[in-house]
């Protein structure tokens, strides 16, 4: 019986071609680890990581080509303080994995439901000239290990939802009286939403507004759509059945056009409902902080006692108090209430803000902004009784 000799098959130049353009392109697609020198040459002694500008998201980011995953075996964490080289520039900017900076400012982000690592300016998008560089070579580098893990650390806490965890009902539902400057005693509160149980509060904030009998809700959170979807308690029902709940939906960005516009008009309608008051968003932190912080500034309150309730919000939800974590609770204030203050009161320094006149900076922008002095002498009425 006669074997048959296999042929071996010589690979044609094309087929050398074919293979070396799939290698290229699956070298192109992933990010590259630098552990001597870049590929501009310059000497990397620190962590770095190289890869390439793929795509730009619906808000103006540059998504990259390498993931959390990949900077982390890079040896980047969050919390650092970064430098992204791109098309001859060299920006410096804190790596997080959430929008931790102030409007406008540079970030690297790790965003969970994002496919990959990218960079923007928080909330604006990257200015022109940082457009349309699909394609164009990246280099991530270690510019300060930890620089900017506070801010990290404060804004990226998580909470549970079960009562159990809390030391009162009033701590689980973040609900309070706002006790600062001239309020009246029990005439303003705040609280998470006593609508919407996506957070797994309504019913106790319900109990907690009936029990401080409040008559009227400043709503930063719902539209009318919304409320109509939502199996409320029998005390949030009445308040809604009242027509005492003024809805005023907000971004959390007091800095905002739209968010002073739509604020200034419910508070023109505030004073025409019956107090006690109360003001909630879904959490009662950010949206809420800010009109609170107006509001209590508005009437007299100092700077020390707008960061106390600002602060509350804090060790209610995540048992943070300047005490125990001074670090973390000074990245919140200059984080999130100082952008608020600075822009109500017109400072531009933030060593001014604990020196300034509230009342007389808050009522000069609602009267630029607005509201007539008989609305604003209305307002202060219905908060401070006087």
């Amino acid at each position: 019986m006669s074997t048959k000799q296999s042929k071996s098959v010589i690979p044609s130049p094309f087929h050398h071609l074919l293979r070396i353009t799939v290698l290229l392109v699956l070298l192109a697609s992933v990010p590259t680890f630098l552990s001597s020198c870049s590929d501009d040459g310059v000497e990397v002694g620190e962590p770095a990581l190289g890869g390439k500008i793929v795509s730009y998201n619906e808000f103006g980011a540059a998504m990259f080509n390498f993931t959390q995953a990949d900077m982390a075996a890079a040896g980047f964490a969050l919390g650092d303080v970064v430098s992204i080289s791109v098309a001859g520039k060299e920006l410096v900017m804190p790596y997080y994995d959430g929008f931790y900076t102030r409007n406008g400012e540079f970030l690297c982000v790790a965003y969970p439901t994002y496919p990959s690592v990218c960079f923007t300016a928080n909330n604006v998008g990257l200015p022109e000239e940082l457009r349309g560089l699909e394609g164009q070579p990246v280099v991530v580098r270690m510019k300060e290990k930890g620089g900017s893990l506070d801010v990290q650390k404060a804004l990226s806490m998580k909470y549970t939802f079960e009562r159990k965890d809390y030391p009162s009902d009033e701590a689980f539902a973040n609900a309070r009286a706002v006790r600062a400057g001239n309020i009246a005693e029990g005439r303003l509160h705040r609280c998470s939403s006593p609508f919407d149980n996506a957070i797994n509060r309504c019913s106790y904030v319900s109990e907690y507004l009936e029990s401080a009998q409040v008559q009227t809700v400043l709503n930063l959170a719902d539209t009318e759509e919304m409320m109509q979807g939502y199996d409320m308690p029998a005390y949030s029902r009445t308040l809604w059945e009242s027509g005492n709940v003024i809805l005023c939906p907000l971004k959390a960005d007091p800095t905002a056009a739209d968010f002073n516009n739509r604020l200034i008009t419910a508070l023109k309608e505030l004073p025409s409902h019956p107090g006690p008051y109360v003001v909630h968003c879904l959490e009662g932190k950010d949206r809420t902080g800010y009109v609170c912080a107006l509001l209590a500034g508005l009437c007299g309150a100092t700077y020390e006692e707008l960061v106390a309730d600002y602060l509350k919000t804090y060790e209610n939800y995540y048992r943070i108090t300047p005490e125990k974590d001074p670090a973390v609770c000074h990245a919140l204030v200059t984080l999130r209430l100082h952008m608020c203050l600075m822009h109500y009161a017109n400072v531009q320094d933030e060593a001014q803000l604990p020196a300034t006149d509230y009342a007389k900076a808050f009522s000069s922008y609602l009267l630029s902004h607005g509201m007539t002095q008989e609305q604003l002498n209305a307002l202060v009425k219905a908060l401070t009784g006087k």
